[in-house]
């Protein structure tokens, strides 16, 4: 049995995976067709697109690249993943809505530094 990898990602990085989507879906941040180790398709495809949207997406990101090798180690035969806002899973075929999850996410917000702090001071006049 695989244990689900659990990854800790910056919102940047999840926003990435949205911009190079062919298609928009509601129901996800954003869904991908890998196809063997070297090609990923920006939509969720069980057949063949069209030319114009056979767009290789692989290299593009890391983020994107890491689950698609997660993916891989799965679902050898590759197939379409969905991301979500704390996890991606895939489905075994386009009809069937049961979902299989294999990694979790999380955001790791970047730490807000205060500032400097500054003693305060107070201004006299001189008279």
């Amino acid at each position: 049995m695989l244990d689900i990898l659990q990854m800790s990602i910056h919102p940047e990085e999840f926003e990435q995976l949205r911009i190079c989507q062919m298609k928009q879906d509601g129901d996800y941040h954003a869904a991908f067709t890998v196809r063997g180790p070297h090609l990923i398709w920006p939509l969720a495809s069980w057949g063949e697109p069209p030319v114009e949207q056979r767009l290789n997406v692989r290299g593009w990101f890391p983020l994107l690249d890491k689950i698609a090798d997660e993916f891989l180690i799965w679902r050898p035969q590759g197939g379409c993943f969905f991301v979500s806002r704390d996890s991606v899973a895939y489905r075994v075929a386009e009809d069937d809505a049961r979902e299989v999850l294999f990694m979790q996410l999380e955001m790791h917000r970047r730490p807000v530094v205060s500032s400097r702090q500054v003693e305060p001071r107070r201004a006299y006049l001189a008279t």
